[in-house]
């Protein structure tokens, strides 16, 4: 499958006919075509000829051209570089100096197209791009347009039926029981959950042949019209498929109770389908099983969600397959449990180790090798070969673009969590997103709502309304990802002992997951687009430094957590980069020269000791993303300084956090930002409110809004706004403030909101209860009142309360009907509050509340009503925790007063 090489030679080709480059010649217009011609073949034939001989030489061949392609004209790039200049004198001047550079640098190029023009119509001599009607091409893309997949979906035997007793017994009460309509079922779970064993075990219970009169099982397959003859066939409808064969088999189902088993349905469009099949009032059944939970809720009645194994039955599977039925030796328990976690409950996956494992001595050292070498083995075992066709199956039906963004999660380590603002930019720098400017974030965000949808990738933590922040692929899964990204030559994962080994002309990207630096210096790798970085212990900065000369095309380079305690100044010579993470490393500056990274798009300082950015920032004109801050203890978050002509960078689309006060101008430059999504600025004196004011005005596309007053007495003095943007739905203001803003009401898309140091009496939740989105509210040294009353109906979507250093706070009032979807209640160091909320009963979705550094007395009286008489009143309140500071002691005093520890 060469498809993904093509893909980004394609995007190479793009962004270098839309650079003001010289003008090239007509042959790159035509490589161009040729290119989106042999990726069109390629996805039409992938499934049909992959593993025949042919067919892997001609993949080659077209991948080795991909990448000519790719080299040929990013060498062009590195050479001739774009720059941009303020006056056209600079711009004629520039012209004559560089001509006759430039001019040797096209010839270059030409030379190297002709080359390359002259293989591809090699290849298309030996094997033509284009379908034809009678040719092999053409019988692979009918074939692939007919979706006929080979059945992949592997069946587990019946000795390996552990804990499907219990699963058994649910999705059979929901077959047979006493209902006349027609029930669409689903059974939902990710990869090697058991879905098709459960439905099968099920299904062919003699109860259920009974029921039914007619029964079919058909793998789901990519076109309707296919499955369609299956159900036919399996049901012996009369009378030969063809025009009138969706008609012939509702009419034969017209008065049967009928069973339709669709084993992996994937795709949206089924939900319609379905529908085909008539709901005649005799209690018939469609049951089909999916990844896709999305796909579940839309397309079913009921579902019914296939969770992993618990801890007893995946151990009992396990034994059942390593020992063959015996117990576990206690000798290998300890390495066997490390094994099994690898497996995270999943049947399949259990089944292929164990089988792997009973061909082995059981001895520790022979686990512990199975252990280490997992990745390998995948490759060379037949069992674990299972595992990656069925997910294989899975990839080969993906878009280009998100064969590449899956494949992406090879470069992180096994377990490895990663933010979904990370991940979504490391896409985007790669050019796996097709769109520019505002829709990539949204094309991208989109791509991996996908793959999450379709049970490839893992939610590891979501937001208060329910968005990734993190995920991650569960460990099989990334194995077997590994396994194909070495078949496509794409990501290559390099550690001391695979160094050796590896050819240095085969992936564009690597990742070193043990930070290895010594041996970098002995090998080329000017072949290599991204390189990611994991660990500390054998890195070596000086030694980095020198090996990123051999790096000569990066476009992606992730140090983030690297022990650099200096900018590597080799960096700037990367002039291609379009993504640079330095986050929690200690470099203290970045060098003017960061000037000659043109095409940087992504530059993260954020927890480094960088406190101002160079002047030559302004000239790095591509910055979409740009984030710096450093933790002081004293002081949170601490931005960096910057010069004035930030305004110049018309893409910014993040900029966080800058210090106001190091440019006086800073406040107006920041309208013409109008790109701006997120926006992070501290030390704001008063005097510039107004100015900061009428430019976040100007940013209708922003989202996020962080400020910070110069200094706690500092006034924050930001009413000046009639038109606030629309989408802004996360927004932290630090500092005093005379009165809450007016239109703060106004923000009816706002989600999340955090006040500091604010002092403010009454009125601030008389400006936020009505706020219909607001989902988050912190609170901290912001309300001055003596009353916090939250009255009848105000904040409705409220889940998360945070109240914090309110000093005069003696009283909670909650009205019923107020804050009636509120989840966590937060108080800490409120010592005047010594009462229990009044009308704590009526928040009846409260699960937790935290009661941190707060009176002994409040505590006492939540004790008491826990066990007194009016317990009821927090009977429903799952978790509650809280600490005191006794009068004679310097350490807090910690209580459970959870609902379990109540009686």
């Amino acid at each position: 499958m060469a498809e993904i090489a093509v893909s980004a030679a394609l995007g190479v080709v793009q962004i270098f006919l839309s650079q003001r480059n010289p003008k090239p010649k007509p042959n790159i217009v035509i490589i161009k075509g040729d290119l989106e011609t042999m990726r069109a073949y390629l996805k039409d034939t992938e499934q049909r000829e992959q593993d025949t001989q042919g067919a892997k030489d001609r993949r080659n061949r077209v991948r080795e051209i991909a990448y000519e392609i790719e080299d040929a004209l990013e060498e062009f790039m590195v050479d001739v570089p774009q720059h941009f200049h303020e006056h056209r004198i600079s711009i004629v001047l520039h012209n004559i100096v560089h001509k006759v550079m430039d001019r040797k640098a096209l010839d270059r190029l030409s030379s190297r197209i002709d080359v390359i023009q002259a293989k591809i119509n090699a290849v298309k001599e030996l094997d033509p791009f284009r379908t034809s009607s009678s040719g092999v091409a053409a019988v692979a893309s009918s074939s692939r347009a007919e979706g006929v997949l080979d059945p992949v979906y592997p069946i587990l035997n019946n000795d390996e039926l552990v804990g499907m007793e219990r699963r058994t017994t649910d999705l059979f009460d929901l077959l047979i029981k006493e209902e006349s309509r027609r029930l669409v079922i689903s059974v939902v779970g990710p990869n090697g959950s058991g879905k098709t064993t459960l439905i099968k075990k099920v299904c062919e219970s003699e109860r259920v042949k009974g029921h039914f009169e007619c029964h079919a099982w058909v793998p789901h397959s990519t076109s309707c019209k296919d499955t369609w003859e299956k159900i036919c066939k399996e049901m012996g409808v009369p009378g030969p498929p063809g025009a009138n064969m969706e008609q012939n088999l509702v009419n034969h189902l017209e008065h049967r109770r009928y069973l339709v088993v669709l084993d992996g349905v994937w795709k949206d469009d089924w939900c319609n389908s379905i529908n085909i099949l008539p709901d005649n009032g005799n209690g018939s059944r469609i049951i089909f099983s999916t990844c896709r939970l999305d796909l579940a809720s839309k397309c079913s009645d009921d579902f019914y969600n296939l969770d992993p194994l618990s801890g007893n039955e995946a151990w009992e599977l396990f034994c059942k397959k390593a020992f063959r039925g015996s117990e576990c030796p206690k000798h290998l328990k300890e390495i066997s449990e490390d094994l099994l976690s690898n497996c995270e409950g999943l049947p399949l996956a259990i089944v292929t180790l164990g089988s792997l494992l009973s061909t082995k001595c059981r001895t520790p050292a022979e686990f512990q090798k199975v252990l280490d070498s997992l990745g390998h083995n995948l490759e060379r075992n037949f069992e674990f070969g299972i595992m990656k066709r069925v997910l294989k199956q899975r990839y080969l039906n993906l878009s280009h673009n998100l064969k590449r963004c899956f494949l992406y999660f090879c470069n992180f380590p096994g377990g490895y969590p990663v933010t979904r603002g990370r991940l979504i930019r490391l896409w985007i720098a790669e050019g796996f997103v097709e769109k520019k400017g505002d829709q990539a974030l949204e094309v991208a965000d989109a791509y991996l709502k996908e793959l999450i949808s379709g049970c490839l990738v893992d939610t590891n933590t979501r937001d208060v309304q329910g968005l990734v922040r993190s995920c991650q692929v569960n460990n099989l899964v990334r194995e077997c990802l590994v396994s194909i990204s070495e078949d496509e030559r794409f990501c290559k994962v390099l550690t001391r002992q695979n160094f050796d080994e590896y050819d240095h002309r085969s992936n564009r990207h690597i990742a070193i997951h043990d930070a290895f630096t010594d041996s970098l210096l002995s090998k080329d790798f000017s072949h290599v687009r991204t390189l990611f970085m994991f660990g500390k212990e054998n890195f070596t900065a000086s030694v980095f430094g020198k090996a990123l000369e051999r790096f000569k095309f990066l476009r992606v380079l992730e140090l983030k957590d690297a022990p650099l305690e200096t900018f590597p100044e080799e960096v700037v010579n990367l002039t291609l980069l379009r993504y640079l993470n330095l986050r929690n490393t200690k470099i203290k500056a970045v060098p003017g020269s960061v000037k000659k990274l043109q095409n940087l798009e992504t530059l993260d300082l954020r927890q480094t000791f960088v406190s101002e950015l160079p002047k030559t920032i302004c000239k790095v004109h591509k910055l979409v993303h740009l984030a710096v801050d450093k933790i002081n203890e004293d002081q949170g978050r601490v931005g960096a300084g910057v010069f004035s002509g930030i305004g110049v960078l018309a893409s910014l689309q993040k900029l966080s956090l800058i210090k106001a006060n190091k440019n006086q101008r800073i406040a107006e430059e920041l309208g013409n930002l109008t790109a701006m999504r997120k926006l992070g600025i501290t030390e704001l004196e008063s005097r510039d409110g107004k100015d900061l004011c009428a430019s976040i005005q100007k940013m209708k596309h922003l989202s996020c809004l962080h400020v910070t007053s110069r200094s706690k007495v500092e006034v924050l003095d930001l009413d000046y706004m009639s038109t606030p943007p629309s989408l802004l739905h996360r927004l932290s203001l630090e500092g005093k403030l005379r009165a809450t803003p007016s239109w703060i009401s106004e923000l009816h898309s706002l989600v999340k909101m955090s006040l500091k140091s604010s002092r403010l009496d009454g009125d601030l939740i008389e400006a936020l209860q009505t706020l219909p989105c607001l989902m988050e509210l912190q609170l901290v040294d912001a309300f001055n009142g003596k009353e916090l009353e939250f009255r009848c109906n105000s904040f409705q979507e409220l889940r998360k309360l945070e109240v914090e250093q309110s000093d005069h706070l003696h009283t909670v009032l909650v009205h019923e009907g107020a804050m009636p979807n509120l989840q966590k209640l937060t108080k800490r160091r409120c010592k005047n509050l010594k009462l229990a909320p009044l009308g704590l009963n009526n928040l009846t979705r409260l699960e937790e509340m935290h009661l941190y550094e707060m009176s002994e007395e409040l505590i006492t009286e939540l004790d008491n009503l826990r066990t007194g008489e009016y317990h009821w009143m927090i009977d429903h309140i799952q978790v509650i925790h809280t600490s005191c500071s006794p009068v004679n002691s310097m350490y807090p005093s910690f209580r459970n007063l959870s609902s379990f520890a109540r009686y």
